[in-house]
């Protein structure tokens, strides 16, 4: 039996985020600082230092939610290169890095866009280090080989200080584990190379996937892991006026990390057990025009990037739902993108830019779907110097001038069928940037 969607709720959901003045208020403040000291002609020691800090206020449907978050790294590394012997270099890094996170997350009723009474007040921190070295050698300038290997330590510590409720606090722990990774290219020629590798990818839940926007903290969560194969081919011409670059992957994936919505709207994460990542990247440029002396057209490039994916989900079940078999969701097969850009005398330039997706599955089931899109974009900028320093730049452009229908930003597997966000239709801006 079919059953018919209650309308009036749909009406309800619809004005629920005007009501409720959802939106998102983010301040962030990145830093960092980087030494690089030549030791002697082979030895060359690094360092940086780098940190964020982010004050989020996100009014939503279900809840008012605000964000302090602080972030601080380190990385160092030593190197050594061979420059005395053009027929066998070498080069090798051995390094760290470490990265400490603080998370306060709060959420508060929202009374029509303001923060009302505390439900939810967690703490959390992320703390991450690893330790790697890598080393590369080009023999008579034919052969390349890159070998590398790290080893990943990751753990969140939490708190949660629950309204009416005993203060609860844990840890969560992930595998420790190595990554290798090595590669081969070759250059047949002085115009074409080949080239394949191997790695192993690793990659443990966010802080905003652990503790997301259903006020959980999902200490069920597992790294994603997988081992990568690629392979591709190269072609420069002499003057590298053209360039075309053809390469393809296998990425076999275990505990992908899918989002969720619950009824409410509010996201939720969960392994997905084993995704099948296929895929093949083309891409071409070429400078059709370059003449520096012409008084009207000095340059003209163009650029094409085709991307095709095939990603399935092999083993993936949640209760007694099995969507294995399927697309992965949110993942169209077929992306293209192409620009020309045009550069003319007196510093004006033209930048016409093409972009096609194909249709993209938004639930796991594949019951729904987007419809496929070409967006076109142009912008025409002007650069003069406004002083010896100091250079001015106008400029104007126009969005989705085809006045396409689409979605951005679609909401994967939501509830209530609300799955699209629509795309602005033909628009324009224009702007003034001061360059030094």
């Amino acid at each position: 039996m079919k059953t018919q969607p209650n309308l009036d709720l749909l009406v309800a959901r619809s004005k629920a985020p005007k009501t409720k003045k959802a939106a998102i208020y983010n301040k962030t403040f990145i830093g960092g600082i980087t030494n690089e000291y030549q030791i002697n002609d082979n030895f060359k020691h690094v360092i940086s230092i780098f940190g964020t800090n982010t004050d989020l206020e996100n009014p939503f449907i279900t809840n008012y939610e605000t964000r302090d978050e602080k972030n601080i790294g380190l990385r160092t590394y030593l190197s050594y290169e061979n420059l005395d012997k053009e027929n066998l270099l070498w080069e090798m890094q051995l390094g760290a890095e470490a990265q400490k996170g603080w998370y306060h997350v709060k959420n508060h009723e929202n009374n029509l866009g303001e923060m009302g009474e505390l439900t939810d007040d967690d703490n959390l921190k992320n703390g991450q280090h690893f330790y790697f070295f890598r080393a590369k050698t080009r023999i008579y300038q034919k052969l390349s080989a890159e070998a590398s290997i790290g080893l990943n330590f990751n753990n969140i510590k939490f708190n949660r200080n629950l309204p009416g409720e005993e203060q609860a606090e844990g840890k969560i722990d992930f595998n420790n584990t190595w990554m290798p990774r090595f590669g081969l290219s070759y250059s047949a020629t002085d115009n074409f190379a080949i080239r394949a590798s191997v790695s192993k990818g690793y990659s443990t839940p966010t802080i905003a996937e652990v503790r997301s926007s259903d006020n959980r903290i999902n200490q069920d969560l597992k790294p994603e892991t997988g081992i990568n194969y690629e392979a591709g081919i190269r072609y420069e011409s002499k003057n590298r006026r053209f360039i075309a670059d053809l390469a393809a992957y296998n990425y076999q994936m275990d505990n992908g990390i899918i989002r969720q919505l619950n009824e409410d709207g509010a996201e939720f994460f969960v392994n997905a057990g084993k995704i099948d990542q296929k895929g093949v990247e083309a891409n071409i440029l070429t400078q059709l025009i370059a003449n520096e002396n012409s008084e009207f057209l000095k340059g003209l490039i163009f650029s094409s990037n085709l991307t095709y994916q095939d990603y399935k989900f092999k083993e993936y079940k949640i209760g007694e739902n099995d969507f294995s078999g399927n697309k992965v969701t949110s993942v169209p097969n077929w992306i293209w993108v192409n620009t020309l850009s045009f550069r003319f005398n007196k510093e004006f330039d033209f930048n016409i830019l093409h972009n096609f997706t194909s249709s993209i599955p938004l639930n796991d089931a594949n019951t729904v779907t987007t419809d496929k899109y070409h967006v076109l974009q142009a912008k025409v900028s002007w650069l003069t110097s406004i002083s010896p320093r100091y250079k001015l730049q106008l400029f104007v452009g126009a969005d989705n001038l085809l006045n396409e229908k689409y979605s951005l930003g679609n909401d994967i597997n939501a509830m209530g069928n609300r799955y699209f966000n629509a795309a602005p239709t033909r628009n324009f801006y224009g702007g003034v940037k001061v360059i030094l």
